[in-house]
């Protein structure tokens, strides 16, 4: 008889919390404890929030009061405080702390909170020592966790040890504080340029709860509201897949007075709310051979928005690190469908602005095919719409260029008694003449 003995295959806390933030940028892992905050600005609207037009709809009000959430950096400490509902002690030790979930397990007011793993490896990506206080009608609690040494400690079922609070009737919130910073942390947060890249990178990421459901400092500083919005003629669908629904809008953007610019042109692809592509020009939203043409400066006045919704974050096509699609989820792969059917005449258009015959659309007429402007909001949750090229206005022209010699154009302005008159008007001039006499005729 054989003997069978069981071989250890006790995971290692510490090569655990190297693998799960190896993979996830600094950044990112700011936007993850950032995410904690919103989602509890989000709770006690959940009930409200199934649909893709339920998201917008309430968007659209401007819900008071606002949730504050304050975002302080230094070389010294990291620090993510805000005023909502806050964490109770229950919900703390059941589900904020696991690493992963259960299937069934997630909280019915989660609209952030993906695969349970996002706070806690934001966290271990920052700092050793980690202290998180939060305030909740119903009994709030405090950790004090030293990573490093929790690491070390041996034990059959990962715990991290709470501390209830008393409930706290008015109020409510969550700080988290984060020191013993890592070495490359710390270097990263020194570099001059990370503070103007977590700033841009909130400001996109958030653009649609900022001002609306929450407002943000980072620093002291307000976190400015990244609005965009699109002309009134536009394109939208919507459908509904399993648990996700989804509207899609695609249009011309409506700028006042400046021009169109290449960085706010493209798809911008939301998942709960939450930016996962900002103005997306690649191939993962069909741009170069996945349905519509490779992007091109004529292309810069396009505008395209796509809002997934759901109930349970898991069904949603992004990725672990909410920073991009997962190109292989079927709701995303029959959204690009649609995406390409409501953006492909609005690039049909404006591939019309420059032609091999010349300038088609001049910029004036490009603002009047746009239409008036209207809020991204709106546009989503209107009724189903197909964009509306205007008809071509004017005859077309083509520019004509040639050489001549300078002594040849001075004999024609001396024959014109016309000295000064220049190889432009001479050109024209030439043209009407030929057209005249030789081609005869008044097309």
């Amino acid at each position: 008889m054989v003997e069978k003995i069981l071989a250890d295959a006790t995971p290692e806390k510490r090569l655990f919390v190297s693998l799960i933030t190896r993979d996830i940028s600094l950044v990112d892992a700011f936007l993850d404890i950032i995410d904690n905050s919103i989602n509890a600005a989000l709770e006690p609207l959940a009930a409200k929030l199934k649909t893709a037009d339920d998201y917008q709809t309430l968007l659209k009000s401007n819900v008071k009061p606002k949730v504050q959430i304050d975002v302080t950096v230094s070389s010294a400490r990291l620090v993510v405080e805000d005023n909502a509902t806050g964490i109770s002690a229950k919900i703390a030790a059941d589900h904020v702390f696991k690493f992963g979930r259960a299937l069934g397990d997630a909280e019915k007011s989660d609209r952030l909170s993906v695969y349970g793993i996002g706070l806690k490896r934001a966290m271990f990506k920052c700092g050793n020592k980690i202290n998180m206080i939060s305030n909740h009608k119903d009994g709030g609690f405090e950790l004090k966790l030293n990573v490093q040494d929790w690491a070390r400690l041996k034990q059959d079922k990962w715990s991290f040890e709470i501390e209830k609070r008393a409930p706290e009737q008015s109020k409510h919130g969550t700080r988290i504080v984060i020191s013993e910073l890592h070495d490359d942390v710390r270097r990263r947060l020194e570099d001059g340029i990370f503070l103007d890249q977590l700033r841009e990178k909130i400001a996109r990421t958030y653009s649609v709860f900022i001002g609306r459901i929450v407002d943000i400092t980072l620093n002291n500083q307000a976190i400015p509201q990244e609005s965009f919005d699109i002309g009134g003629n536009y394109a939208n669908e919507k459908f509904k897949s399993g648990k996700v629904s989804c509207n899609i809008t695609a249009g011309i953007a409506a700028v006042s007075g400046g021009a169109f610019r290449d960085k706010n042109a493209g798809w911008y692809v939301f998942c709960n709310g939450r930016a996962v592509l900002f103005a997306d020009k690649s191939t993962t939203t069909g741009w170069a051979g996945g349905g519509l043409p490779i992007f091109q400066p004529k292309h810069r006045p396009f505008l395209g928005t796509v809002f997934f919704v759901s109930e349970d974050p898991e069904a949603l096509p992004w990725t672990t690190t909410k920073g991009d699609v997962n190109e292989e989820n079927a709701v995303w792969q029959e959204a690009k469908r649609h995406m390409i059917t409501v953006g492909r005449i609005v690039i049909g258009f404006l591939d019309n602005r420059y032609t091999e015959d010349g300038t088609e659309v001049a910029p004036s007429e490009l603002r009047e095919a746009a239409g008036s402007k209207v809020s991204v909001l709106d546009a989503a949750t209107a009724k189903k719409r197909t964009f509306k090229p205007p008809k071509a206005a004017g005859l077309k022209t083509i520019k004509i260029q040639y050489e001549a010699r300078v002594k040849d154009v001075e004999r024609i302005e001396k024959h014109l008694r016309n000295p000064g008159m220049g190889g432009s008007k001479i050109g024209k001039y030439t043209f009407d003449y030929y057209l005249k006499n030789e081609v005869g005729g008044d097309d």
